[in-house]
């Protein structure tokens, strides 16, 4: 695949992941692992979440780099440049919607879409061979140094900051939970189904 071709993928799979975000915190039932981490994060030390999500970028992508240096590259770089503006974008089409008005059922609905929009993001942006999402460039760098599973990793990447977000007054919710226990298996999953379409 060529350069461009796989920076307009990576585009595509960034905005999904903005969607699902955009989704989980529209319907108001509990977001990602990493967003109750950052929520807990404001809430103790008063910076803005977009200030720690920067920091936390940062020191993931250097331990990535120095983990697994050859899955970082400039998809690496864009999605994490590229995710805020993402982010503001999705809203645009998301927050007419008035997700926190509708029934219990709908907004389960959208956390459940909002999963698939993660997982489906994360796991096209594995494919790409100029650099994957910096989260599962850690992750996968941790898989070679413990020759665990994928999922086991993901799973415990994805407890710990869920665990410490709400030990530090992150708000959960049941769309956190089904995150937790889903997104790396999900991810797996579709990464699987891309492998044999290609």
């Amino acid at each position: 695949m060529r350069l461009h071709q796989e920076i307009l993928l990576c585009l595509g799979a960034t905005f999904c992941v903005a969607i699902g975000i955009c989704l989980y915190t529209d319907c108001q039932l509990g977001a990602d692992s990493i967003t109750v981490f950052l929520d807990g994060m404001n809430k103790t030390t008063g910076l803005s979440i977009s200030l720690i999500d920067q920091m936390l970028v940062i020191i993931m992508f250097i331990s990535a780099y120095f983990i697994n240096k050859h899955n970082i590259g400039i998809c690496t770089i864009i999605h994490t440049v590229t995710i805020g503006i993402l982010i503001m974008f999705a809203s645009l089409f998301i927050t007419p919607l008035e997700l926190t008005k509708q029934s219990l059922f709908v907004r389960c609905l959208g956390v459940l879409l909002a999963e698939l929009c993660f997982c489906f993001g994360f796991a096209s942006m594995q494919k790409l061979s100029s650099g994957m999402a910096t989260a599962d460039a850690f992750i996968y760098g941790i898989v070679e140094k413990t020759h665990l599973s994928y999922i086991k990793i993901h799973f415990i990447f994805d407890s710990v900051y869920f665990i410490i977000g709400y030990l530090l007054g992150g708000i959960i919710g049941i769309g956190s939970i089904v995150y937790v226990l889903t997104s790396g298996w999900i991810t797996f999953q579709i990464k699987k189904r891309i492998d044999k379409v290609i």
